[in-house]
């Protein structure tokens, strides 16, 4: 992976917002839909992540289907997902809550205001 992409996978995971970048990871391979999967090459950082077995065969299925690597799908999936993780509060941060929208107070037929 790009070293600039794994920093920003990492700032969630000091933030709070994430377990693990693994988890990020495993997380956005679950969700990603791999049909519209592009082929880009660009430079790269490799790192390791532990998978279940059958997320692994399903990304190996796919890579071969689509005639790319499993390491760009990942990249493809956590793209996606990631924008998701960092929309998230920070833990321990107050919510604000949404304001009311001011009343409009009604006039009495009659009278001047």
């Amino acid at each position: 992976m790009e070293v600039e992409f794994l920093d920003r996978l990492s700032d969630p995971v000091r933030d709070g917002k994430a377990k693990s970048v693994s988890d990020i990871i495993r997380t956005a391979l679950e969700q990603y839909d791999f049909s519209d999967v592009l082929v880009l090459r660009p430079s790269q950082l490799q790192i390791s992540v532990r998978l279940p077995l059958e997320l692994h065969r399903l990304l190996r299925k796919t890579a071969r289907t689509k005639h790319t690597s499993v390491g760009h799908l990942v990249r493809a999936a956590v793209e996606a997902y990631l924008p998701e993780v960092e929309a998230r509060p920070m833990p321990g941060l107050p919510v604000k809550p949404a304001r009311k929208p001011a009343r409009r107070r009604q006039r009495r037929p009659g009278k001047k205001h």
